[in-house]
Formats: structure tokens, C-alpha cells, sequence
């Protein structure tokens, strides 16, 4: 490990499902940076030549599990970072995401000085992805407090998991990071945006329409996802709007204006309506794990 200072084991994990050569790539940019990297498979059915590669290279281990969505490949992860390799923080990653040599030592850095002024830190995330400033919600002590990131880019101290727990399986593929944000948020913990640490990061299928003379750029995504989608953000602005308020209502405003696009401007508009309403309807009555039909 040379990014990161040598007293402190710093594990990435991350997780992967089909991946393209690219993993390999993010491999030789968090390999020098860490003390190890765990790449948990989460049940791919291609990519599998890629993922015996990364078997053969010292300093990275494969865990690999039947399919059950991200929540549980970055819990079998952590897990294993946190027992049999003593992680004293855990780096998250997604197999799409890209990032600098100085990325670890700086994330570290500003855990450290965050720490040293008193702020009692849930975890540091990236100050932007793939160019995109990372939403914030004030400043604490100096240091940006992160509203809604991704989990991929994030330094998790072990102290974290270990106050709060893990990720919860029952959402199966969305929301997981920001229900543990909030989860972190409620027991008085800080997400920080560390200074410098750019991350690169796959942003899913963009695409756009023609309305009104102009073109409107939205996320595309399959009925499946939107179902997780709908169902997940009623879960937890159900589980977290008496504790977090503001912070529920917001992602939830936000939630809403990417479904609104989506189910004006896309092609299968009727599928994702039903997909949506199915997870909104799921999301009231409590429902967890896999889409009914699934």
C-alpha cells in the first residue's frame, strides 16, 4: 500500500456482476492504495474470464456468492474486510467507477482532520462523479456534509459498520447507499465530501428526447429497475421521514422529478408507470427483497 499512510489497513471491496475488461483497470488503479482488494462476484453469468483473471494476482482475493443483489455482495465484502483482514477502514466500489493515484490518501487525510476537529464521521465520499459536484447539505467544522452519494468512492471507518451495521439485503439493488446514509445520519454521524477525490463512475444508459425545440436529457432504465426504484424510496422515506425530515423529503422530491421525466419522455412510459406504481404500492405495504414477479 503506498497512497495510504502505512499505520492504518485500508480494504477496497468491490463488486462486480458481468464485468467488462474495465475491472481490470480499476484494479490497477486501487490495487497500490490499499492494503488488499476483495472483488465479491455477485453471481455473473459473463465476465467470468475476467473475474479468474483477477484470481491469479497478488494482493486480491474473489469472494464469490450466488446472486442476490449489491446490498449483500458489499455486505459479504465488508464482512471479510473487517474478520480476515483487520480493515481499519473499507473502501467501496462499484466495477464501473474509475479513480486518481491520490485518491485513498486523500480520502484518509480528510477522515483524519474531519476526526481531529471533532466531528463524529460516518464516512468520506468523492467531491464529484465522473464531473458532477456531489450534492451537499451545509458545512460542518469546514467540510462539506454529503447529502445522498453513491457508496462507490466511499471511506467507511470500521467503527461505522460496527455502530450502525451494514447494508440492508432487503433492497436487493437501489437506494442501498442512501439508506445507509440516513441510517448513519440518525445515529449522529457525518458523511464529509473529501477534498480533491474525484471518482469516475459508469452513470447508466443517458439518453434524451425532443420537446419543445430542445433536448431533455434523462436516465433510461429497464421496468425492473424502476420498480426497485419506486419501491425503495417509499421504503425509506417510510422507515426515516419522522427522524430525517428534511433529508427524506428531499431525496424523495428528487426521486420524483427523475421519475417524472422517465415516465414522460421514454418509449416504454406505460411499462415503467405499472413498474413504478407496483413499487410504490410494494414500498407502502413494507415489502423487501426480490420483485414479486422476479
Amino acid at each position: 500500500m503506498s497512497g495510504a499512510p502505512q499505520d492504518l489497513r485500508v480494504v477496497a471491496v468491490v463488486t462486480a456482476y458481468g464485468p467488462g475488461p474495465g475491472l481490470a483497470g480499476l484494479i490497477d488503479e486501487v490495487a497500490p492504495q490499499v492494503e488488499s482488494v476483495l472483488v465479491v462476484d455477485d453471481g455473473s453469468t459473463s465476465g467470468l474470464d475476467v473475474v479468474a483473471a483477477l484470481e491469479e494476482r497478488p494482493g486480491v482475493r474473489v469472494i464469490r456468492q450466488a446472486n442476490a443483489g449489491v446490498a449483500a455482495a458489499l455486505n459479504a465484502g465488508v464482512r471479510a474486510a473487517l474478520t480476515d483482514e483487520r480493515a481499519d477502514a473499507v473502501l467501496t466500489l462499484d466495477q464501473d467507477s474509475g479513480l486518481p493515484p491520490t485518491y485513498v490518501a486523500r480520502a484518509v487525510r480528510a477522515w483524519r482532520d474531519a476526526v481531529n476537529r471533532g466531528i463524529p464521521v460516518a464516512f468520506v465520499c468523492a467531491s464529484s462523479y465522473s464531473g458532477r459536484r456531489t450534492p451537499t447539505r451545509g458545512v460542518v467544522q469546514g467540510y462539506a456534509r454529503a447529502f445522498d452519494p453513491m457508496q462507490s468512492g466511499a471511506l467507511v471507518p470500521a467503527t461505522t459498520y460496527r455502530d450502525v451495521g451494514c447494508y440492508d439485503e432487503g433492497l436487493v439493488i437501489d437506494a442501498v447507499d442512501s439508506e445507509f446514509t440516513v441510517r448513519c445520519l440518525a445515529a449522529g454521524l457525518e458523511p464529509l465530501v473529501a477534498p480533491g477525490c474525484e471518482l469516475t463512475h459508469g452513470m447508466g444508459e443517458r439518453t434524451s428526447a425532443h420537446v419543445l425545440g430542445r433536448d431533455v436529457a434523462y436516465n433510461r432504465h429497464s421496468p425492473e429497475r424502476v420498480y426497485y426504484m419506486a419501491r425503495n424510496a417509499t421504503l425509506i422515506t417510510r422507515r426515516h421521514a419522522r427522524d430525517e425530515p428534511t433529508w427524506a423529503l428531499r431525496r424523495l422530491a428528487e426521486e420524483a422529478k427523475a421519475h417524472t421525466l422517465r415516465l414522460a419522455l421514454d418509449p416504454a412510459r406505460a411499462d415503467l408507470a405499472r413498474a413504478a406504481v407496483a413499487g410504490v404500492r410494494d414500498g407502502l405495504r413494507g415489502r423487501t427483497g426480490r420483485r414479486p414477479d422476479a
